[in-house]
């Protein structure tokens, strides 16, 4: 047991640095999903583009959301 006990807080911290990669990544897939859905509304008109740039948007803020709560937490 001892030699867990030494070794968890080093791997804690790199699966902490992990996550907090992941979650950057996973902003800047939001604001990319942001700009595909500028470009996909001006290249076809539908008739749902408010409800896809709300969408999109709300993706985004709940991406940097969960990130900035991920510093506090973790």
């Amino acid at each position: 047991m001892e030699i867990f006990g030494s070794l968890g807080t080093p791997l804690l911290f790199v699966v902490k640095v992990a996550i907090w990669l992941f979650l950057v990544l996973y902003v800047l897939f939001a604001a990319v999903v942001i700009r595909q859905v500028r470009v996909m509304i001006e290249t076809l008109q539908v008739g749902l583009e408010k409800p896809l740039k709300g969408i999109a948007l709300i993706h985004l803020i709940f991406s940097v959301t969960v990130f900035v709560l991920s510093l506090f937490i973790l």
